[in-house]
């Protein structure tokens, strides 16, 4: 039987000596911390994409292939809203930089969702290897930028209808006009910048 209160007194005890920290971190970090694809939290957001797509999860509705750009960036405004651009940090992450944040540290993670960057964690300290829900590409990575889509974002869940944004609200490649896509490595078009 494990002894957890033991286990959890050595690795604070191995934290508090180390000289530095490398934390790597996956989906179930981001799960664990509250974050869903699934469950109420997916039916009271999505409830009109559900009954007219018929979702049954937020992850496999990612892939979703929309006939048009207003429905998809109806879709993914209120994806990124929901998973990337929380109010307060959540409460697991902040415990984990609160333990760490006097330490030389750097993190490598898998997941899309900046919740460590918004717990405090210094962002030139995260490699954030899959992407990031809070940037748009071009979806034929005919350039190597990355552009914030924040304000996008706010103005899409405002002007949403029926699923769908406006259509001279949809953003399209400043270089080759082509359509954007968030910034997942999904394909062979994922971009990485400076970022």
């Amino acid at each position: 039987m494990f002894n957890y209160e033991s286990r959890i007194e050595n690795a604070r005890k191995v934290i508090n000596e180390a000289d530095y920290i490398l934390i790597g971190a996956g989906a179930g970090l981001s799960t664990a911390a509250g974050l869903e694809y699934s469950g109420d939290k997916f039916k009271n957001n999505f409830g009109d994409f559900i009954n007219k797509y018929h979702f049954t999860d937020l992850y496999t509705a990612t892939f979703y292939d929309f006939q048009t750009q207003e429905e998809k960036w109806a879709f993914w405004a209120r994806l990124i809203n929901l998973n990337r651009y929380n109010k307060e940090p959540l409460k697991l992450y902040s415990e984990i930089f609160n333990l760490i944040k006097d330490k030389d540290y750097f993190v490598l993670t898998t997941n899309v969702d900046a919740q460590f960057e918004i717990a405090g964690f210094n962002k030139e300290n995260i490699f954030a290897t899959q992407g990031d829900y809070g940037m748009l590409q071009c979806s034929k990575a005919c350039h190597n930028k990355l552009y914030s889509n924040k304000e996008l974002v706010e103005k899409w869940l405002k002007n949403t209808k029926d699923c769908k944004v406006p259509s001279n609200e949809v953003m399209y490649c400043p270089v080759c006009n082509e359509e954007m896509d968030v910034n997942l490595r999904k394909d062979a078009y994922f971009v990485e910048d400076d970022y």
